[in-house]
């Protein structure tokens, strides 16, 4: 952990990261209902990434300084190891502080749809509510008690540039692509429109595209060293943790605190064995959400008894 606060600073400067965050509970936007959000979080790998990238961050800065002064280099076996396994992970979990923006509206009562955007990437979820209790609709709608669970999916497309990729100083890295698929279950508590608390348990499958130059350079160093220090063109990480929130407002105006917590498993074949490049990952976050009021549906009047008529 001692290396933590240098990257953070680092990714501070960049959008890049992984978003994780949920910012909503598990109700749905009732039918014609449509709600804009505003958010922001970080993303912050706490585990086996921390280490690897600083190791290979001093690494960098060695061999860069020796080609400077004109120096020769030979990179050895655990060198090229230590670099490109930063690369990769980095590729993998970029840490960074991520804005979103995100749209909702309500299908029917019980389903709804979003879309966000997070700076680097685009997500269409959709939820649905299979469990509700609480008050009914004698109760007005900012006053109800309620208890809910829905089953989400997700889907995101990831497609950027980082200037965090290249802290490794002598690998520059411009580019990757990614999908991330992501299950959430919702699960929450209103007390009417003042105070909701929720948790969302989720898992998230991602699949990476690596840079090419990144590739290259790695097959490179096979024909120098005669080393095996291939990288596959494609990663596959999963996500598995939690989110545990608080949202706090009045009718149509809601603020979201949240903490996300989970581990990422990652352990891709890198120079002809299994790497593990997965650890603890944090994502803390905030947001506001507006929204419409609910349409007003006519009352049910109940059929009356047909009256007696007089002789």
């Amino acid at each position: 952990m001692r290396y933590l606060p240098p990257l953070l600073a680092l990714a501070l400067v960049t959008g890049c990261a992984s978003n994780l965050s949920t910012l909503q509970t598990a109700k749905p936007l009732t039918r014609g209902q449509f709600q804009v959000s505003l958010g922001a979080g970080a993303f912050v790998p706490a585990g086996q990434i921390v280490d690897v990238v600083d190791i290979a961050i001093q690494e960098g800065k060695r061999l860069k300084k020796q080609v400077e002064n004109g120096e020769k280099v030979n990179l050895t076996q655990e060198q090229q190891q230590q670099i490109l396994s930063a690369g990769l992970a980095l590729a993998v979990a970029p840490p960074g502080v991520v804005h979103e923006f995100a749209l909702r509206a309500g299908l029917a009562d019980d389903w709804d749809v979003g879309l966000r955007y997070s700076g680097i990437s685009w997500r269409l979820d959709t939820k649905v509510r299979f469990v509700h209790a609480g008050d009914g609709p004698e109760v007005p709608e900012n006053q109800r008690r309620s208890f809910d669970v829905a089953l989400g999916l997700a889907g995101s497309r990831h497609l950027f540039k980082s200037p965090v990729l290249d802290v490794l100083e002598i690998v520059q890295i411009d580019d990757f692509s990614r999908w991330d698929v992501e299950i959430p279950l919702y699960v929450s508590t209103d007390f009417g429109d003042i105070l909701r608390l929720y948790a969302a348990p989720k898992y998230v499958l991602s699949r990476t595209k690596l840079d090419e130059k990144l590739i290259n350079f790695a097959d490179q160093g096979k024909d120098v060293t005669g080393f095996d220090v291939g990288l596959p063109a494609r990663v596959k990480s999963e996500f598995v943790g939690s989110t545990f929130g608080v949202s706090l407002g009045y009718k149509y105006v809601h603020v979201f605190a949240e903490i996300t917590g989970g581990y990422n498993f990652c352990k891709p074949e890198v120079f002809g064995q299994r790497r593990n490049l997965g650890g603890v990952t944090l994502y803390p976050s905030v947001g506001i959400a507006f929204r419409n009021p609910a349409p007003q549906r006519p009352v049910e009047q109940a059929p009356q008894a047909p009256q007696p008529q007089a002789l």
